[in-house]
């Protein structure tokens, strides 16, 4: 149904070095059984294939594969146990369409609390051209949640690699850098102040450099091209503004240093479960992290639960 993120087989590549595959089998039952297994109180639900969509050619082809992917995971998930929630796909290569669908979501389809925005699309724009704002002005008209994912690697300079690892190592954060200074530059965060924006699986490592080589060209005599579009500098948008998130892994070495260049009210945790992350590495280094001393009770309660409700707005 969806197309390949680049041409290689991830599913092969995951069951090669996984014997156990235990974490790959993701109904309604197991995830609720994992939900009590952990202690937690819900998940938001995102895709694997799903993340390709926007390389799909056919704008109207995308806009019914997201509608029947939609409709699957409210049959067969989020209406199956209210502790789990569902990150909506639409076909951002037809903004029209992608905001039927969004409302669509919304209005009828349970436990819908994010769209996804997929990182890497067949169009020859980003999403800082003015041709998405119409699928932002509904978003926050409708206050729910819009989330830059990354899985495919076409068009980042990655096609040459020979193996998938490398390709993989760069391929998500690579995506969200584009995706973000291009929004950040043509004003997006300004424009839609209220519009709750998320960028995921690409760790947060990356964030006190990528604020500070923002704010140097937007002070440098590049900067004069965009002053009328910004209020302030862009690493205040991450620290001041209120509708930047970011997802983490609770092992990274820099959360620290994000933590400091930015605050804790906008980081969150996504374990990958389902994906490649089995329970027992995820209970692990959620004890872990519980019981780190070098982050205080505060951080703890906003990574791992604060900062998630406020961004997917659950109770």
């Amino acid at each position: 149904i969806f197309p390949s993120p680049d041409g290689w087989s991830r599913g092969v590549i995951i069951d090669r070095g996984d014997k156990e595959r235990e974490h790959r089998r993701t109904d309604a039952e197991i995830w609720s059984d994992v939900l009590g297994r952990l202690g937690a109180d819900g998940s938001v639900l995102y895709p694997t294939a799903g993340l390709t969509l926007g390389l799909m050619r056919d704008g109207d082809h995308a806009a019914a594969t997201a509608a029947a992917y939609n409709n699957w995971l409210e049959k067969h998930y989020t209406s199956q146990d209210s502790r789990l929630y569902g990150a909506g796909l639409m076909a951002v290569q037809k903004p029209d369409a992608a905001v039927a669908e969004l409302k669509r979501c919304v209005e009828k389809r349970a436990n819908f609390r994010a769209m996804i925005l997929p990182a890497v699309t067949a169009e020859a724009r980003s999403y800082g051209d003015e041709f998405y704002w119409p699928i932002f002005e509904e978003a926050e008209r409708r206050d729910i949640a819009l989330a830059v994912h990354g899985a495919p690697s076409p068009g980042m300079g990655l096609d040459h690699f020979d193996t998938f690892i490398k390709v993989h190592t760069l391929s998500h954060p690579l995506a969200i850098f584009i995706q973000l200074t291009d929004m950040m530059f043509s004003g997006v965060f300004e424009a839609f102040p209220k519009l709750r924006f998320a960028f995921l699986e690409a760790g947060c490592g990356w964030l006190p450099f990528m604020m500070d080589r923002m704010d140097y060209e937007f002070g440098s005599l590049h900067g004069a091209e965009v002053k009328a579009k910004l209020s302030r500098k862009p690493s205040e948008y991450f620290r001041e503004g209120g509708n930047i998130w970011l997802s983490l892994e609770l092992d990274e070495r820099a959360i620290k240093y994000a933590i400091d260049a930015a605050g804790s009210t906008r980081l969150l945790y996504a374990s990958d479960y389902g994906h490649e992350s089995p329970l027992k590495h995820i209970a692990r280094e959620l004890s872990d992290f519980i019981a780190d001393p070098a982050y205080d009770d505060a951080v703890k309660a906003n990574i791992l639960g604060r900062n998630g409700r406020e961004l997917y707005r659950l109770a």
